[in-house]
């Protein structure tokens, strides 16, 4: 292992509420900074179940929403109305209450061709290509982060640190909804903050042996642990 690549701080946590106390407060500083600083701040996000209540929790934030644009690192090719919709999930949890004026920019527009609803999505969200406030990624028990899979030739090409390769990507799920639609590493690294969320001591053992085991094809998750551009800031619990 060479520590010379690791860049990452880890923060653990007794458990989810305090865990989730401490990041709701980290992304909201890292807004009000590009607010101060620019009068707008941007925000990708993960999908999932385990960040909703941390939607939540930052819906109760009174910062100027209206200047915050929030989007998605990853997206299943679904309709927006679906019970798989990450896009459905963030309009439920987060974008109420204090933060219902914030705008949300979507990866899916045309559920009909995934190649023309990507065209379609760069389009959209070419605000945050020239950078975010902070990005905020999750992890599957397969080592998987934002929809960057396992053995999957699509997502091993959006893990290249490369120039002038697309921000974002088709890739391929090995569990249904198969068809994503993915953020490539080159862009989730163009931020200011780029956090990682999980739980479970399951989780745990595969982002250690990531870290110990620089296999970026087999565990992508390990493509950010091994990289000099931006610092993975890690919350975790049990």
């Amino acid at each position: 292992m060479n520590k010379k690549n690791i860049n990452l701080t880890k923060r653990i946590f007794l458990n989810t509420e305090k865990l989730e106390e401490a990041l709701a407060n980290e992304i909201i500083s890292s807004l009000e900074n590009d607010l101060l600083l620019h009068n707008e701040a941007k925000l990708l996000l993960s999908g999932g179940n385990t960040p909703i209540n941390l939607y939540i929790l930052l819906s109760q934030f009174n910062i100027n929403w209206a200047k915050v644009s929030i989007g998605l690192v990853d997206e299943r090719f679904v309709s927006a109305d679906d019970s798989y919709s990450n896009e459905r999930m963030i309009k439920n949890y987060l974008i109420q209450g204090k933060a219902s004026k914030a705008k949300f920019i979507g990866l899916v527009y045309d559920i009909h061709d995934i190649n023309k609803n990507v065209q379609i999505a760069i389009d959209k969200n070419k605000s945050f290509f020239e950078g975010t406030s902070c990005v905020l990624m999750g992890m599957g028990s397969d080592g998987h982060t934002a929809s960057l899979f396992p053995n999957d030739e699509s997502s091993s090409n959006g893990l290249q640190e490369k120039k002038n390769c697309k921000e974002l990507i088709i890739t391929y799920s090995p569990v249904k909804p198969t068809k994503r639609i993915s953020y490539t590493k080159n862009q989730l690294l163009n931020t200011k903050r780029l956090f990682l969320y999980f739980t479970g001591e399951a989780k745990m053992k595969v982002f250690s042996q990531a870290k110990y085991l620089n296999h970026i094809k087999e565990v992508p998750i390990s493509s950010f642990i091994h990289q000099n551009k931006k610092l993975l800031e890690v919350f975790w619990t049990f």
